[in-house]
C-alpha cells in the first residue's frame, strides 16, 4: 500500500509527513466534522515541504487488521461464552467479555511494540517528489 503525502517536518533522521484522508472516503459522511489529515512520524530522509510516496507493505497491512479488529473480537466471544458457563448471569457474562475484549487491547499494545521494531512492518518512504515537481 502506498500513499502520498507532504513532509511537515525534519529532526534526527525522522521524518513528520502529513496524510490527506483518501479519495475513497469523500463520498463517505462517517467522519463528518473530525479532521480529514493523519501524521505520521518515520524514519528517513526528505526535504521539509517535499511529496513523498510512503509503502507500508500490503501483507503487514492485513496483518495489522486482522490484530486489530479480529482479536479484541475473539476475545470478546470467548469471555462471553466462558462467563455463561462460569456465572449463569447474563450482566456477568457480559461483564466478563468485556473484560477479555479489554485485556485483548493491553495484548495487542504490547504486541505493537515488540513489532515497531521490526524493519519489516515500518512503512519506509519510496519516492520524494521536490517542492512544484510534476508527478
Amino acid at each position: 500500500m502506498i500513499r502520498t503525502g507532504r513532509v511537515v517536518d525534519v529532526k534526527d533522521g525522522l521524518v513528520n509527513i502529513c496524510f490527506n484522508r483518501p479519495e475513497a472516503c469523500d463520498h463517505c459522511s462517517g467522519c463528518a466534522g473530525q479532521k480529514h489529515e493523519t501524521l505520521v512520524t518515520i524514519t528517513g530522509d526528505a526535504p521539509l515541504g517535499s511529496m513523498v510516496d510512503v509503502e507500508m507493505p500490503a501483507r503487514q497491512v492485513f496483518k495489522a487488521s486482522l490484530l486489530a479488529y479480529v482479536v479484541p473480537m475473539v476475545l470478546l466471544f470467548l469471555g462471553l461464552w466462558l462467563g455463561t458457563l462460569i456465572f449463569k448471569n447474563e450482566a456477568l457474562s457480559a461483564l466478563f467479555g468485556i473484560g477479555c475484549m479489554a485485556v485483548s487491547y493491553g495484548i495487542l499494545k504490547l504486541v505493537e511494540q515488540k513489532l515497531q521494531q521490526r524493519h519489516n512492518w515500518q512503512p519506509h518512504i519510496v519516492a520524494v517528489h521536490e517542492e512544484g515537481e510534476n508527478r
